[in-house]
């Protein structure tokens, strides 16, 4: 036996440093999993939730794309929107507001342009809404998405949270989590990415009025005059 080479029983090999550190990190990220699976989530929904949009019709366009007001509308307002873009809830809050009168009055058809890529969060939450526009409900839920953000800690839009949202409309949920699963939604977000390409946009909220883009929201001000289906926009 060559005692130089033989290693003796008493030695022991050692772990390298850097495979603990993984080993650590793996434990760490799989503990927050778990934790984060079975955390509590609320999923609250304003109490005069859908009241804006009593009597309004609704509908989609061929592409998919959720549309309020009469489709025989002589202005049409188009948003390219995330439902996790801060500047977009503000245009929900204020502009949007706006032209729920001009909507109803038959003035103007407004069709919301989901756009799926652009803060986190956004594609669950817009996929979510599709699927409640499956069930004729996509203003309710694009209401309550845009009050969870910036009201909740963290991502806004985790898909328990969304379903449970759902839940808490009244929705059918078996149908909605099955909608959840399916590509459909998917396919109307992606055609919503082509169009955003496109046009060559870089950003939520991009307006639209009659085909040409927006700049200033004081546009949407005009709207509701004699002359509004011949408002001058910002190119």
């Amino acid at each position: 036996m060559n005692l130089e080479t033989a290693e003796h029983p008493a030695v022991r090999r050692r772990v390298p440093i850097w495979l603990l550190i993984v080993l650590g990190v793996a434990l760490l990220a799989a503990i927050a999993a778990l934790i984060y699976r079975f955390m509590p989530l609320d999923a609250p929904i304003p109490g005069d939730v859908g009241r804006a949009y009593a009597g309004l019709e609704r509908g989609t366009t061929d592409e998919g794309f959720p549309r309020l007001g009469e489709a025989s509308a002589p202005v049409l307002v188009e948003v390219f929107s995330s439902f996790a873009c801060p500047h977009c809830r503000t245009f929900h809050e204020e502009q949007f507001a706006g032209l729920l009168d001009e909507i109803a009055a038959g003035q103007v058809q407004f069709v919301f342009i989901p756009i799926a890529h652009i803060g986190r969060g956004a594609g669950t939450a817009a996929h979510g809404a599709l699927c409640a526009g499956e069930q004729d409900r996509f203003w309710e839920m694009h209401d309550v998405l845009f009050y969870w953000q910036g009201r909740t800690v963290g991502s806004a839009f985790p898909e328990r949270r969304v379903k449970l949202g759902a839940e808490n409309l009244g929705l059918d949920t078996a149908a909605f989590n099955q909608c959840m699963d399916d590509s459909q939604p998917e396919a109307v977000l992606d055609r919503a990415r082509a169009e955003f390409d496109r046009r060559g946009l870089t950003g939520t909220p991009s307006l639209f009025i009659d085909g040409q883009r927006v700049q200033d929201y004081s546009e949407l001000e005009q709207l509701g005059g004699p002359d509004a289906s011949a408002a001058s926009v910002a190119g």
